[in-house]
């Protein structure tokens, strides 16, 4: 019996790896976008140029740390299914699915905001 729960364990464990993988892929792949020349005086002017550069440098960091802290979250949350009471596990399963629908929606935000400004 705890065979099967470990293998079951391990198989979710292995799959919220390849999901986040499988998304952070994704998002890399928006960098192919080339920058559409032109913009006018708004893509000309200093503040632009900053404001387009720190939209930029957020959404890269972001990139990274979305999935890096989500992972963090699973763990934190998977540990507590294996040590925790089995009425506890339910609760903790329903965390960790929150926690990759946010992760997805975040990396999801993050990669529009980011072709977006490329257009800029």
């Amino acid at each position: 019996m705890k065979k099967i729960k470990e293998n079951k364990l391990y198989k979710f464990i292995s799959s919220i790896g390849m999901t986040i993988m499988l998304f952070t892929n994704q998002v890399q792949a928006a960098d192919v976008v080339s920058e559409v020349s032109g913009g006018g005086s708004i893509q000309s002017s200093k503040l632009g140029q900053g404001l387009l550069n720190i939209v930029r440098d957020i959404t890269g960091t972001m990139q990274w740390i979305l999935p890096i802290c989500g992972v963090c979250f699973i763990l934190f949350y998977v540990f507590k299914i294996m040590t925790g009471d089995e009425q506890d596990q339910q609760r903790y399963k329903k965390s960790i699915i929150k926690v990759l629908v946010c992760i997805v929606i975040g990396l999801l935000a993050v990669t529009i905001v980011n072709l977006v400004s490329r257009y800029f």
